[in-house]
């Protein structure tokens, strides 16, 4: 019927029927009505159509969100895993839980005053034990956040839609049953994961927290039994010495006090020993490295010990008599680095060992009176760590230390007094006898005035003043010899066996090495009067906190840095030419150095000069970025005033690289001539033949002409300018003559026969000049003996020579 209708439409149209009756209009709103039908018929097949493309998913889909899920159950695993590091730091955990008890235990019942440096040795324990706990709380806390937010991550890691909908699907879900098992399984282990992963970290940020609060109550204990200690020991602890007694100690003479004290100070030793042992694996290492050198030069140690030996030059006081026990002094005296807070009976036992060891050396080497004298030391120091260590405050034993001490200031003074100029650092020792005195002063006056504890300080600081002043001249001549030892066997594998001057190594290494030794004599004395912990938080303080200059901020530490590396660069290239075979002798006639040995040395010195300055500049940590604000000026101030020193320098540089000037050649410079000793970085060094040393800058000799007498070989022509007066001149016959004598003498080259030159002939006369060659070390020398020569022959022949 549509057809129809549409039909008899067209056919209306094709005829031109242009009325619009009630017909027409009728067919067109039929039209237009069936149009409208269709339209919204199609528009609804189209979105039926896009719906159900967009609800229908294909096993890819699937597929796909299987995957997704199965990289969030990796990621939450990887993130609540727990590594091997975990256990190490539960087990330290439980280290400090242990080392908290241990304290607590050798702390419960100990005085104040009398134990004030153990007290200072458990307030560093625990300090640093508190410190590492505070590391430990932050890095349990991060590792909780990221196991809790992996746990947190595991209950939407399910939340996918589209896997949801695979397990609404039983037909889906039935035909990916087996990967959706292995799904499961893996959300199950990642969950039992996570669960015991939180609670383990629980548990230990518990043990943590439990640290932490009992460290903080222990360093609360120890400040306030600090103070408690320092009053009472600059108060009066018992009564006048010639007054009766009016304070009774409750553990006063007994023998379970001593006992207590011995029990107290082995638990002291012994756990310091284990919270130390780094520190002896370190000095263990250095003494088998120390003993391992020993062991491979015994040989040349057995030839130091020959006084006419080709080494006897060294003349090694220690190593070749004590090798061993100059070793273990060596290593006993540094461990003041280490046992700063070490128990004093721990340092005395140290210190007992290293007295008998130097003992033994003192024995054989020093007269009867030196020795006699040192032994008493030995005993009052015995006796003295003994009271300090183990008496109460009675009466005798107040008498007792009276004694002691005033056996120290007799006989400090005696060895002061008869101590030997020639004795090495004979200064410092005298000072240390002086400051030995006047501690043992302190001493009596504490104990008269009822200061037993502050007595003991200052007692047993005397004593270790100066027995240690004594002993350390033998751990830097140790270190000397052991250097020299080293030196003289690497200059012997090299095929340098020409003897070389010892004390201008010494002179370069002895001041670092006394600042060491005395460094160390500061500390232990710093250490014995308890102002060790104090004084070095000062320095800390002051050498670490910041300081600022205008917008440049630095530390004092980063300077020290800086100029104490220069100055170990510039001591090591001045004594590494002795590895090249420099002998340090001035006006040496034979040097054992080739010129390209020079050149080698020169170019190794300027590369440990640039490599000391960079390491300085990188271990200081200066701020380099504004620092070059200054280098800027730097460069302005070189343009204007600085041109010639950088010039000379950047000469230097050239003269080194360059090669054309070597140390030993002989050159001609604005009518100087000399010998070159020295090319520095600034300057040149030319030695005369009067003796002088001509110190020239490097700009001014790359900027003039050079006669370099040495630059390819050693010869040199020598002209002499005779006349000869007689009747009968035969050319002939004074040809002969001048050959034959010039050729016999010594330093001639005879290869090149002599040129002689005629410059005038008259009948009676003639006047000739003779040139020969010979090396540029003999020329002169030559000259004069051709001379004197020519002239006996001469007048052997009846010819007047002049």
């Amino acid at each position: 019927m549509k057809r129809v209708i549409l039909f008899s439409a067209l056919i209306c149209i094709m005829i031109g029927v242009s009325a619009q009756s009630p017909v027409n209009m009728a067919i067109s709103a039929i039209l237009k009505n069936i149009t409208v039908q269709d339209a919204s018929k199609s528009k609804t097949a189209i979105q039926k159509k896009m719906f159900q493309s967009k609800d229908s998913l294909s096993m890819s889909d699937f597929m796909m969100s299987i995957d997704r899920v199965n990289d969030k159950l990796n990621s939450i695993s990887d993130s609540s895993k727990l590594d091997f590091d975990v256990i190490m730091m539960g087990r330290r955990i439980d280290e400090i839980t242990n080392d908290i008890t241990i304290i607590r235990k050798n702390m419960r019942g100990r005085g104040t005053a009398f134990n004030i440096k153990n007290l200072y040795l458990y307030q560093s324990f625990t300090s640093g034990l508190n410190d590492e706990n505070d590391r430990y709380e932050e890095l349990s806390a991060n590792l909780y956040r990221r196991v809790n937010n992996a746990k947190l991550s595991l209950k939407t890691a399910l939340s996918d839609s589209i896997f949801r909908k695979l397990y609404a699907d039983s037909n889906i879900k039935k035909a990916m049953d087996k990967k959706l098992v292995r799904l499961e399984r893996k959300w199950s282990r990642a969950d039992s994961t996570t669960r015991a992963n939180v609670d383990t970290l629980n548990v230990m940020k518990v043990k943590i927290a439990d640290n932490a609060v009992n460290l903080s109550n222990m360093l609360n204990m120890m400040d306030s039994r600090l103070d408690k200690a320092d009053k009472q020991l600059f108060g009066p602890e018992v009564s006048f010495l010639w007054q009766k007694a009016q304070k009774v100690m409750p553990v006063t003479g007994s023998p379970k006090a001593t006992v207590t004290k011995i029990i107290s100070e082995k638990n002291a030793i012994s756990y310091y020993f284990n919270q130390t042992s780094q520190h002896r694996v370190f000095v263990l290492v250095i003494g088998i490295l120390l003993f391992i050198i020993l062991y491979t030069r015994r040989k040349l140690l057995r030839t130091l010990k020959d006084p006419d030996g080709s080494c006897s030059f060294l003349n090694l006081q220690y190593l070749s008599n004590y090798p061993v026990l100059s070793v273990l002094i060596l290593l006993i005296s540094l461990m003041p680095f280490f046992d700063a807070y070490a128990p004093t009976s721990y340092i005395s036992i140290e210190y007992i060992l290293l007295l008998t060891f130097s003992s033994i050396i003192f024995f054989k080497r020093e007269n009867l009176q030196f020795s006699s004298r040192w032994l008493i030391l030995v005993i009052l120091f015995i006796a003295d760590t003994l009271s300090y260590l183990f008496l109460e405050p009675s009466f005798a034993t107040r008498l007792w230390l009276l004694i002691v001490h005033a056996g120290i200031i007799v006989f400090s003074f005696i060895f002061y007094r008869n101590l030997n100029k020639e004795v090495p650092y004979y200064k410092w020792i005298k000072s240390a006898a002086i400051t030995s005195m006047i501690l043992a002063g302190l001493g009596i006056l504490s104990n008269l005035f009822g200061r037993f504890s502050l007595s003991g300080i200052f007692g047993i600081s005397a004593i270790f003043a100066v027995t240690q002043a004594v002993v350390l001249p033998v751990f830097i001549g140790t270190i000397i010899e052991i250097i020299l030892l080293q030196l003289q066997s690497s200059r012997l594998k090299k095929g340098f066996d020409t003897p070389f001057d010892k004390s201008v190594i010494t002179r370069k290494i002895k001041i670092p090495l006394l600042i060491v030794a005395l460094f160390l004599w500061s500390i232990m004395l710093a250490s014995n009067l308890n102002i060790y912990h104090r004084l070095t938080n000062s320095l800390i303080n002051l050498f670490t906190s910041p300081v600022s200059i205008g917008n440049i901020s630095f530390k004092l530490i980063s300077l020290f840095y800086f100029f104490v590396i220069i100055w170990f660069a510039h001591i090591l290239q001045q004594l590494i030419s002795f590895l090249f075979g420099e002998t340090g002798v001035e006006n040496e006639d034979i040097s054992p150095v080739t010129k390209k040995q020079h050149s080698r040395l020169l170019i190794t010195r300027l590369l440990v000069l640039i490599s000391g300055y960079l390491l300085a500049i990188g271990a200081s940590g200066l701020p380099i970025d504004k620092i070059t604000i200054l280098l800027g000026a730097l460069g302005i101030g070189i343009g204007m005033g600085l041109q010639n020193i950088v010039n000379n320098f950047v000469s230097g540089i050239i003269l080194i690289f360059d090669g054309s000037l070597k140390v030993g050649d002989e050159i001609e410079i604005s009518g100087l001539t000399g010998k070159v000793k020295e090319i520095g970085l600034r300057a040149s060094t030319i030695g005369t033949a009067d003796g002088a040393d001509v110190i020239i800058p490097n700009g001014n000799i790359l900027s003039q002409n050079i006669i370099n007498w040495t630059f390819t070989n050693d010869l040199k022509r020598v002209m002499i300018g005779f006349t000869l007066s007689g009747k009968e001149l035969d050319a002939n016959v004074i040809n002969e003559v001048i050959n034959d004598t010039i050729k016999n003498i010594e330093g001639v080259l005879s290869q090149k026969k002599p040129v002689i030159l005629f410059t005038k002939v008259t009948s009676e006369s003639c006047s000739l000049n003779v040139k020969y060659w010979s090396t540029i070390n003999k020329a002169d020398i030559t000259k004069s003996e051709a001379l004197l020569q020519l002239s006996n022959a001469f007048t052997d022949k009846k010819i007047k020579f002049e």
